[in-house]
């Protein structure tokens, strides 16, 4: 017991994402560039809140779009619930602006409660989607430890849920633009056992794929750093406005 402990603490020191937010509300963005026909919508991930979204809000916003930055209870709630409510909401926030393209950002498990969402909720035509980091095939570490008492109560049910026999497994493909940026970088705390290399520190850059992506693009930083990184915002920009990522060489 002592040893599993030990894990927990180590866990939360390791993946260094922050602190619960307790906001359970949408926070819109206004612009005076503000561009009537599309809106993002920006889904923080675990132990976050809206405010682990502002660079990106930033950017976005300077660049001419209308900006959602939404707020989850990320370790209270299963993703269906989160989704149902949390999603919904900013989409309807967006939506209430009356624009053509309402696309959705998200950072790392930010990208399982978009999936669900669309599970069952169609997007204008247009709309894109790019996922940062997004443990899509599931969480080698929910995987390893999910059921454990201190990984649950540290982590909350979405989280716990990241594994093949979990929500993963019960996702349809999705059917808007897809564009995965992968953060990456050349060594990790982690024993490879836990977390296979490559990784970011947090998930492994093979859980982060999905079959019916349309753009991938991998870039030096680690899971939580990369929302701070210009490379990835300006990613984010380049695949909203031409549906690719912009490959330098090709």
């Amino acid at each position: 017991m002592f040893r599993s402990i030990i894990c927990g603490v180590a866990l939360i020191l390791l993946l260094g994402i922050g602190l619960v937010s307790c906001a359970t509300k949408t926070t819109a963005l206004q612009s005076t560039a503000y561009i009537e026909s599309e809106c993002v919508v920006l889904v923080h991930g675990l132990w976050r809140s809206g405010a682990a979204m502002q660079p990106i809000a930033e950017v976005l916003n300077q660049s001419g779009y209308n900006v959602v930055v939404i707020d989850y209870p990320s370790t209270r709630l299963a993703i269906p619930s989160l989704a149902r409510t949390y999603i919904h909401e900013g989409v309807q926030e967006c939506a209430d602006s009356h624009p053509t393209k309402i696309h959705l950002v998200s950072h790392s498990m930010g990208a399982i409660l978009i999936r669900q969402y669309l599970q069952d909720h169609m997007l204008p035509s247009g709309s894109k989607v790019v996922m940062l980091s997004p443990p899509n095939q599931g969480s080698e570490l929910s995987e390893r430890f999910a059921g454990r008492w201190w990984f649950d109560g540290v982590v909350g049910p979405a989280a716990s849920s990241l594994t093949q026999h979990g929500i993963i497994s019960r996702l349809a493909p999705l059917t808007v633009p897809v564009g995965i940026i992968a953060a990456k970088r050349n060594w990790s705390l982690w024993p490879d056992a836990l977390l296979p290399e490559p990784n970011d520190g947090t998930v492994s850059l093979s859980s982060m794929a999905l079959p019916e992506m349309n753009d991938w693009i991998e870039i030096e930083s680690g899971h939580a750093m990369m929302r701070f990184n210009s490379a990835v915002q300006a990613q984010i920009l380049h695949f909203l406005q031409h549906s690719h990522f912009l490959h330098t060489g090709t």
